[in-house]
């Protein structure tokens, strides 16, 4: 309890509220005899607008007259920045208190007053007296900051400990006279603070001072919560075990509900499992509901739940489950994005959101808690129908039981001693026909399965007023029992002033809070504020990422309740006192070079070291493309998470394009300046990548303009919080309405460094990794947060935000990156990921789970491709596979149908949900155009019907696909259970060239500021690629007369296309070898069709040479009219041309060039 408590109060001189100087805060420029009156300003709510240092333009009048003209008049104070400086400094602060309060809940940003000026070791520090808390917000022109009501000013305890432990002197008292509701003077409680210190002839000097800036107070409260009650907080058996098992590996943590120590769950058995899952109001999967189980049954557990699993679905689950039956919860995280994706599935989809008391915001205030208890109190028992509930729930019973036999019947055991399945197996392996099977109706057992789904749905409408009956039956019974309390509590919440702080509400009433909102949200540090230690507030108290949350700041909540579920992902985000020990309170990563970085104890590792009773869920449903899981999924879970097959992977690669799928690198020419490279670096900032931040911006506006209606779902991860702060300032200059909007909604433009996005995700993450070979062009190994120990836990959060489409923006190719003479697995990690996502594709595939081929399955798809389709068997990259994929013969890109047969992989999963319901949706939801089944008896009683019914879902009929038997035939003879089969390429029609033009003329101004102002580079990168979209490939000289064109140029020398190329770069489209410009990477080294009149609008040189070849390939197979490559060349150029074209040298040069590309690409070898 010791250690937990010195974790808690950091006491070393790297604490900033040891030493400010540890961290920039900002002076604010007032005279002494000013600052009690702005200490009352900000206690009376004012707005306090903040100004930049006026300096010189004041002209003579008197700095001390301006600061209380200012301040009397305007309400307004200046700060000690230049006006160049303010915007990005005041944003850059208003950025990281923002996402220290989504990442904690605790509001760090404070107005520091009065500073004690002394020496730690030999070393100056500069110690705040009095914090009062404020926030930070834009107000006109300028910020404005304003009094946190959810805090309330305090001494600086932390200063106040150490310097009692350093010099023996306690200066509380003076320093408690300094506050401002004190209503003391300032500068004579000041005064009394240096009298202190000179009669004990101390050297110490105070200054009436004030700054702003961030310092981490949220742990002194858990401190305090410690110091003052922790032996009522040992009295829960965890805690007790974690204060009496510093090391876990001695005995393992008996639960007292599960008192024989087993480590692995027992829970229902699969019928109970089955009825778990349709009674829980999202849908689950076995583990989930087995998760749910256990949680409700009292068991204390750990829940592992890897990127994507349904982690934040399961507690959603579970808080409900856990209410329906009575019992209460606390839900605890220290980022409010866990918090609000389940409160928000259990207001929208559960219906319950008036049962959750969220004191989780540190910008919580009694009206709000009030006015939360009041809304609840409002429900009534009398306006809930529960209709015909248990008619419902006895039709899914009954129907699940059929389905169950189906099971049985054809995986269990027979008279034989072997199933019906293993029958038909043995029948194929054999080489027999087999016997015709019994007569079995599909299209019943389809209705059978789809008559399940829709009873489950229609029992799930009604789950929320069963519970709410449940909830409100139990509420009124404790409401009615005490009288008294219960209409004092009625007085409170509705007093309209002087109501009791949160804090004595819950001392005073907690049993009549718990009953009215039985679901209360929180973080570590509001447990502590909120809660008096000394009783149990809850039956379960649920963590979430409790990867990131240390030992002692957990153990407060812990003993709040009986029993704990610590929900989180150990290959995830840990806790890390690398901030503290760079003293940066927004935790930020450079290069750390030199710094020896600590990785602390999580509850999650902890608990899990204790061997408690413990789940790992294994489904993956985030990703949309397989891909992007892939890597993860074998690089940190063993392959043993169950991902979906998606048909956009089965394209010819990955989509660059907005809404485009997989994962790209994009290539970049940027430099990283470190902070040794003072010259030569301009105006650009330390440990930034200027280059590669304007790519990502280019990229975000790509995205942007292809969904003009919405918000794209888009965010942007960096290495650090500097290359953050760019990013985010060069989008804010592009003075776009739409983007600023969406930088302010809560689930818009993601931007976050690396060290705060776990638990974000969106459909397409840029990640910059800012890195690049240094001015030797020697790339060090030096990578931020992942040349640290556990570095790779970092890459694995940043790599699996992405829904659909990552594109990584590097300024190095992975072989530069020496990863071999690293130490560091992180560093290793990046290399191979960067590698693979060069190749365009995943690792190589895992075998499929099953623990022989499926000869069965292969059966199948032998017959479907003698019938003339494309058969692929067991596709995917994890242990789940579908069984096939059906496409047209000859276009394996074009997957039509997805096959889920009832074999050993469908046996093996638990629920009727998971076997017949589960997978299909989730394909369908991944973009499948048709998802089918076969069941096994159907397949053995009428494979005709089956071919016949596969065929037409491919939308073929069986003549249609029977043409292209032979040849499908020949080409997948050599099929395996496990094989693929190859196709041919498909055909493309002969489109017609487009030239683009202008709609007007531009100013030329643009144009020629372009390289300096961000604003003009970026209107020219969009015309660019408005002109790519409708000219695309072309050739970047025929681009740049393009842009030229479109601002009035109509002569481009020399200098202006070298001026115009820096200005588009790299990133606003591709450009291959030859030189041409392409909009999408999978595009560049294809064959694309000739079009048809090129020649009406370009020269033969600015025809890409693929597809000069293109149309030299389509007159040799068109026509025998041709009896030379004269005569060749003449009828490629009427198929390029409407007028007649010479064959000039320069044509004759490239069309021979073409020539030889298509024989190369495999063309004729007639000599001609």
């Amino acid at each position: 309890m010791r250690e937990w408590k010195q974790r808690l109060l950091d006491l070393t001189a790297h604490n900033p509220l040891i030493d400010r100087s540890r961290q920039q805060a900002i002076p604010l420029a007032l005279p002494p005899g000013l600052i009690s009156g702005i200490e009352r300003m900000v206690l009376a709510k004012d707005l306090v607008v903040l100004r930049p240092d006026a300096g010189r333009e004041a002209g003579g009048e008197d700095p001390q007259e301006r600061a209380a003209r200012l301040l009397a008049q305007e309400r307004a104070v200046e700060v000690d920045l230049s006006a160049e400086d303010y915007g990005s400094r005041l944003r850059a602060l208003a950025t990281k208190a923002r996402v220290i309060v989504e990442d904690t809940g605790a509001n760090n940003l404070y107005l520091a007053f009065g500073t004690m000026e002394w020496q730690i070791g030999g070393r100056r520090a500069l110690s705040p007296l009095v914090l009062i808390p404020v926030t930070l917000h834009p107000s006109g022109e300028h910020y404005g900051l304003v009094l946190d009501e959810a805090g309330e000013s305090t001494p600086n305890h932390s200063f106040l400990a150490r310097f009692a432990a350093d010099t023996g002197i306690d200066l509380s008292e003076p320093v408690e006279r300094l506050r401002p509701e004190r209503e003391e003077d300032f500068l004579a409680a000041l005064e009394e603070i240096r009298q202190r210190l000179s009669q004990a002839g101390r050297p110490e000097e105070v200054s009436p001072t004030v700054h702003l800036g961030l310092f981490q107070f949220s742990t002194y409260r858990m401190w305090k919560d410690l110091e003052d009650s922790w032996r009522p907080i040992a009295d829960n058996p965890l805690v007790r075990y974690l204060i009496e098992t510093p090391d876990p590996a001695g005995r393992p943590f008996i639960d007292p509900v599960q008192p024989d120590g087993a480590e692995d769950p027992e829970g229902p058995e699969p019928a109970g499992i089955d009825e778990v899952v349709e009674n829980l109001p999202l849908t689950a999967d076995a583990t989930q509901a087995r998760v749910v189980a256990d949680a409700v049954a009292g068991r204390s557990l750990v829940v592992e739940g890897p990127p994507g699993t349904g982690k934040s679905q399961t507690v959603a689950n579970l808080i409900f489950r856990a209410l329906a039956t009575g019992r209460t919860v606390m839900f605890v995280a220290g980022k409010q994005t866990a918090l609000d994706v389940v409160a928000r599935r259990l207001r929208s989809e559960a219906g319950i959101g008036d049962l959750l008391l969220n004191l989780h915001d540190n910008g919580m205030k009694p009206a709000q808690m009030s006015q939360s208890l009041r809304r609840a109190l409002e429900l009534r028992t009398e306006s809930i129908d529960l209709g015909d509930l248990e008619e419902r729930r006895r039709t899914v019973r009954e129907l699940r039981a059929r389905l169950e036999d189906y099971r049985r019947g054809l995986h269990g055991p027979a008279d034989s001693g072997r199933s019906r399945y293993e029958d038909y197996e043995a029948a194929v392996t054999a080489g027999e026909p087999g016997e015709p099977g019994e007569p079995f109706d599909a299209a019943r057992h389809d209705q059978l399965v789809e008559d399940y789904r829709r009873a489950v749905a229609r029992l799930r409408q009604l789950l929320p007023a069963e519970l709410l009956c449940a909830v409100l039956s139990h509420r009124d019974q404790v409401l009615t029992r005490d009288t008294e309390r219960t209409l004092a509590l009625h007085r409170e919440i509705s007093r309209r002033k002087g109501s009791m702080s949160i804090r004595q509400m819950l001392t005073s009433y907690p049993d009549l809070i718990t009953a009215i909102t039985p679901c209360i949200l929180v973080s570590p540090d509001s447990v502590a504020r909120f809660f008096p230690a000394g009783r149990r507030y809850v039956d379960i108290v649920i963590f979430d990422e409790a990867s990131q949350i240390p030992v002692p700041d957990a153990v407060g909540a812990i003993g709040r309740g009986r029993s704990v579920v610590i929900a989180g992902d150990p290959k995830q985000m840990p806790p890390t006192s690398i901030a503290a020990s760079l003293g940066v309170q927004a935790v930020t990563h450079d290069d750390l070079v030199g710094v020896e970085t600590q990785e602390e104890a999580s509850i999650l590792t902890q608990c899990l070291s204790a061997r408690m009773c413990h789940y790992r869920l294994p489904w993956h449903y985030r990703s949309r493309v397989e891909s992007l899981i892939t890597f993860s999924n074998q690089r940190y879970y063993d392959g043993a998470l169950r991902s979906f097959p998606s048909p956009l992977a089965m394209a010819a690669g990955p989509d660059d394009s907005p809404g485009g799928h997989g994962i790209i690198l994009r290539r970049v020419q940027g430099h990283y300046f470190r902070p040794a490279d003072a010259q030569g670096r301009g105006k650009a900032r330390p440990r930034t990548n200027p280059h590669e931040a304007e790519q990502v911006v280019a990229e975000v506006l790509r995205h942007f303009e292809a969904s003009p209606h919405a918000t794209p779902s888009l965010g942007v991860i960096t290495f650090n919080d500097k290359q953050r702060d760019l990013i985010e300032e060069l989008l804010r200059d592009t003075g776009s309405p739409r983007i600023q909007a969406a930088l302010e909604e809560d689930d818009g433009l993601l931007i976050k460094n690396l060290e705060n996005v776990q638990g974000e995700e969106r459909d397409t993450i840029l990640f910059s990794v800012t890195f690049s070979p240094n001015s030797r062009g020697d790339l060090p190994l030096t990578f931020g947060p992942l040349s640290c120990e556990g570095g790779q836990r970092r890459l694995n959060v940043a790599i699996t935000r992405a829904r659909r489409q990552i594109i990584v923006f590097s300024s190095f190719d992975p072989e530069q990156l020496r990863a071999d003479r690293s130490s560091h697995q992180g560093v290793k990690d990046l290399r191979d990921y960067l590698e693979q996502a060069r190749e365009a594709g995943a690792p190589a595939a895992l075998a499929p789970a099953g623990p022989a081929p499926d000869w069965y399955r292969h059966a199948i798809a032998e017959q479907l491709r003698a019938a003339g389709l494309d058969v692929r068997e067991a596709v995917g990259q994890s242990s789940f596979t579908v069984d096939l994929v059906l496409a047209p013969a000859g276009r394996p890109e074009e997957p039509r149908v997805a096959v889920m047969l009832d074999g050993r992989q469908w046996n093996r999963r638990e629920t009727a949900a998971d076997r017949d319901i589960m997978p299909a949706d989730v394909l369908g939801a991944m973009g499948w155009p048709r998802v089918e089944r076969v069941w096994a008896p159907q397949w053995a009683a009428d494979k005709e019907a089956v071919i016949t019914r596969l065929v037409e879902a491919c939308g073929l009929s069986r003549a249609e696909a029977a043409q292209e038997a032979p040849a499908q035939g020949a080409a997948t003879g050599q099929g395996t259970p496990d094989g693929t089969a190859p196709g041919a390429p498909g055909r493309q029609a002969i489109p017609e060239y487009r030239e683009w033009v202008p709609d007007q003329v531009r100013p030329q101004s643009v144009l020629d500021e372009a390289e300096a102002d961000s604003a003009s580079r970026n209107e020219v990168r969009r015309l660019a690629r408005r002109i790519c979209e409708v000219e695309a490939p072309l050739s970047r000289h025929r681009l740049v007369v393009q842009v030229c064109r479109a601002f009035g140029l109509s002569q481009v020398p020399a200098s202006r296309e070298d001026s115009v190329r820096r200005i588009l770069g790299e990133a606003f489209a591709h450009i291959d070898e030859h030189d041409f410009v392409w909009l999408r990477r999978d595009q560049v080294h294809t064959a694309p069709p000739y079009r048809r009149r090129a020649m009406d609008y370009v020269g033969i040189e600015e025809i890409h040479p693929r597809e000069l070849a293109g149309a030299i390939e389509a007159v040799r197979v068109s026509s025998s009219a041709w009896t030379s490559r004269e005569d060749l060349f003449r009828q490629v150029l009427t198929h390029l041309s409407t007028t007649q074209h010479r064959l000039t040298p320069r044509v004759w040069e490239a069309l021979n060039r073409a020539l030889a590309l298509a024989d190369d690409a495999g063309g004729s070898q007639e000599a001609l």
